[in-house]
């Protein structure tokens, strides 16, 4: 699932982080309807924060998924960034996923202002079993 776009835009960061609540919102013939509250730092060129975000899943029966994430990132030096994002992921092995999106960004620190027009793509590789993911952040 691993786009072109990844070796020519530029990497703004990397999240790594843990799951710290998974929550079955919903049962239907088609699949799963999840809720998945994450927790971790990003580390880029421009700032470092401490991150946090909810993840909205509809998973499928054959092992794709759609997902809705929001997220609240506050640096070192304090500021706010409010992210948002949607995509797609399939299961890559019995524990493993692989997802994909689009992420927009949101602040009022002068500093970080040129977030506002930064359009991202988030790569995600995820262990369900140990909780833990990696998502690398590419401005498009």
């Amino acid at each position: 699932m691993q786009t072109q776009k990844e070796t020519t835009a530029e990497l703004l960061g990397e999240i790594r982080g843990k799951t710290v609540t998974r929550t079955i919102k919903d049962i239907t013939p088609l699949g799963v309807r999840l809720e998945i509250n994450n927790e971790g730092k990003f580390a880029g060129g421009k700032y470092v924060s401490n991150h946090i975000e909810t993840v909205n899943i509809f998973q499928n029966l054959d092992g794709t998924f759609e997902w809705e994430a929001k997220g609240l990132d506050v640096t070192t030096e304090g500021e706010t960034i409010v992210t948002s994002g949607r995509g797609t992921g399939k299961a890559t092995g019995p524990a493993t996923v692989l997802a994909e999106g689009n992420l927009v960004y949101m602040t009022q620190a002068p500093r970080l202002a040129w977030l506002n027009t930064t359009k991202a793509r988030a790569v995600v590789n995820g262990n369900n079993q140990t909780g833990e993911f990696e998502i690398k952040v590419y401005s498009q």
